[in-house]
């Protein structure tokens, strides 16, 4: 029994012994290590002394140009790293692309991209308010609403990802809404219902009004951050400490914990980005995956209603705002959590340094690694977990990323949706009882007198450049498929066909519970002591598909969501699963574009993408604040150890 005073004394140990956020370097280790303050001020001297820049010029997106694999594969400590940057800026209504050498101090390209828009930069978004609460007709409008105080109201006019007016082919078109945050921290819940304007963002200007007639302002109680902190009645201080520091241990840029070992950075665009995941097996450290990363996040609202059907909203790469990530807290991580510094840019292309943008630690789990009893005698074997967490937060939804490092191999990728969902005002106060008449097609679920919170849908496409034992792999399909026995008391039993994808198109698939099978990567030159070839499956966990009409404007930029599983050829231009661009008048550009090609993936380096799903008919418990709902997948080990790799496991964990 540990005593008061001991159990103190370990408290003052482990707050003094407790791990510092780790800074961003200023020297790069490695070739995919993120951008640093120097660099950063190196492409923004370089960009401003090529003579392209102008006062309005914006910098929409500043990332990393990643080198070649193959370069990055070999190369070892102490070779030279070569460094470059890919930037996206806005230009007086054009689109452009230019790269840093980032160590020759050189531009390499400036050109102008046709038929695309670069993400919505926040000075866009900022000015075009005030011109919008400028405009006569909106301010005729919100006075007839009875709101004359205009400090209080902000008019966000919204990117469009797909073409609705002709106006989109060579200017910046926006599309939106006024929300008033009078008597409330926040807006969402207030909007002002019924007025819509379009906008020329490269002009400045309103283009039109639309104002369908005034709805009645919400004005329940949508203030969360007041709320008392109450414990429930018998909660007691659960404390978890590690008087001794954390478990593992982070070499350069290299985090090595248990038998895992990896690399990250944070990307401005997508978040955690993982590279060259290894797991050390006896005297053998083991390629898993070489880069994992979310890829894009889709969020189609379900109501038909003018002003809402075109919200369509491919996050990751329309708003980047500084960076999709934000940082975390004491409340999103545990005491003994180590945060990490990230450096997000500017519109004008300077760094800004985030701190605590990701957390790492160790808990343990809620139940063993493995277990079985046999005469009386429980053998068993406790576990433990590490969780690189991040918080994206996307205007209203806030979302936290795990990537999560168990001790048999397993890697499991989670996704816990919170945050606010989004309102439209409606004239109903309440609903009405059912009754026996046939019901109406509802869009949406009454969360507070005049606010309806309108259906929708979430879908995160992961991009996993899986590279087990190798970067050639194949990807094998375990079909499970009855059999029919005969002479038996049983009459049919299912046994695994398995076939390997020789195609993209082969890889396409769906989960469909009725005709179930396993998603492998394998290394067909690779194989263990039974002969099996080593290999890593994707296992989904709770997920949806879209089944949006394929043709509509807005489905057709997030085709991702149609499909659980896509696998295309390693390509180093091909990262996101929208496409770089996702507000363009061309044709469409992703994964759905790039399959056509129909390319060969057997035997050769290939890239999986998995997509995480779900439908949101939105419950009153989601209400005003929307308690966090985690959905995950699996990758996972199969017939890559010959036998449990936890099997000796401590008993402590």
């Amino acid at each position: 029994m540990v005593s008061a005073k001991d159990f103190l004394l370990n408290i003052l140990v482990s707050s003094a012994l407790a791990v510092p956020a780790f800074a961003q370097t200023r020297v790069p280790h490695y070739p995919l290590d993120g951008l640093t303050t120097d660099e950063y001020w190196t492409v923004h001297d370089v960009l401003q002394q090529s003579g392209h820049m102008t006062d309005k010029t914006l910098v929409a997106s500043l990332l990393l140009h990643e080198p070649v694999k193959d370069k990055v594969l070999i190369w070892k400590q102490g070779d030279p790293i070569s460094r470059e940057a890919d930037v996206i800026l806005e230009a007086d209504g054009k689109t452009v692309e230019a790269r840093v050498d980032i160590a020759a101090r050189k531009l390499e390209f400036w050109k102008e991209v046709p038929g695309v828009q670069a993400p919505v930069t926040q000075s866009e978004l900022d000015g075009m308010s005030d011109v919008v609460k400028s405009d006569p007709r909106v301010i005729a409008a919100l006075k007839a609403r009875g709101i004359t105080d205009l400090s209080t109201v902000r008019c966000e006019p919204i990117p469009l990802t797909f073409k609705i007016f002709p106006e989109q082919a060579d200017h910046r078109i926006g599309y939106g809404d006024c929300m008033d945050s009078h008597g409330a921290y926040h807006s969402w819940g207030r909007i002002v219902e019924g007025l819509y304007f379009v906008t020329d963002v490269t002009n400045a200007k309103v283009l039109s009004v639309i104002d369908r007639g005034a709805v009645p302002m919400p004005k329940g109680d949508i203030d969360f951050e007041e709320t008392d902190a109450t414990p429930s009645a018998g909660v007691k201080p659960l404390l978890v400490t590690q008087p001794l520091g954390p478990g593992y241990k982070i070499e350069d840029g290299e985090v090595v914990w248990q038998n895992w070992h990896f690399r990250f950075r944070l990307d401005p665009r997508v978040g955690a980005v993982l590279n060259l995941v290894r797991y050390q097996d006896g005297e053998k450290l083991r390629s898993v995956m070489y880069e994992g990363a979310l890829s894009e996040m889709y969020v189609p609202y379900m109501h038909p209603d003018p002003g809402w059907n075109w919200r369509a909203f491919l996050d990751a790469g329309e708003f980047l705002l500084g960076g999709l990530i934000k940082p975390v807290g004491p409340d999103d991580c545990p005491a003994h959590a180590q945060y990490f510094t990230g450096i997000v840019p500017s519109d004008k292309g300077t760094p800004i340094l985030e701190p605590q943008l990701a957390c790492l630690f160790e808990h343990a789990t809620d139940g063993p690694a493995w277990r079985h009893s046999e005469d009386g005698l429980i053998s068993a074997r406790p576990s433990r977990e590490l969780v690189l967490r991040t918080a994206a937060v996307a205007g209203n939804y806030d979302y936290l990323m795990d990537w999560v490092f168990q001790q048999d191999g397993t890697i499991r990728v989670a996704v816990g949706a919170t945050g606010i969902v989004e309102t439209m005002g409606v004239k109903e106060t309440a609903v009405q009882p059912m009754g026996d008449g046939p019901m109406k097609l509802e869009h949406g679920t009454l969360v507070a007198r005049n606010l309806l919170a309108v259906n929708h849908d979430h879908y995160f496409s992961y991009r996993l450049d899986l590279d087990v034992d190798g970067p050639n792999n194949s990807f094998m399909i375990d079909h499970l498929v009855p059999e029919q026995i005969s002479g038996q008391a049983r009459k049919s039993i299912w046994a695994v066909d398995s076939s390997i994808a020789k195609t993209e198109k082969d890889a396409i698939l769906d989960i469909d519970l009725r005709h179930p099978g396993m998603w492998h990567f394998i290394n067909p030159a690779r194989h263990g002591e039974l002969g099996y070839p080593t290999g890593y499956e994707i296992m989904p966990g709770p997920t949806a598909v879209s089944f949006v009409s394929p043709d509509d404007p807005a489905q057709k930029e997030g085709a991702f969501s149609e499909h659980q599983m896509w696998v295309t050829p390693y390509n180093p231009d091909e990262i996101y699963a929208a496409g770089t661009y996702v507000t363009r008048n061309k044709e469409i550009d992703g994964l759905a574009e790039w399959t056509q090609a129909n390319r060969s993936i057997e035997n050769t380096d290939i890239v999986g993408w998995y997509t995480l799903g779900f439908h949101h008919v939105v419950r009153l418990e989601d209400w005003p604040i929307m308690p966090t709902l985690w959905h995950d997948f699996l990758i996972r080990p199969v017939n890559f150890f010959d036998k449990n790799p936890v099997l000796t496991l401590p008993h402590q964990p």
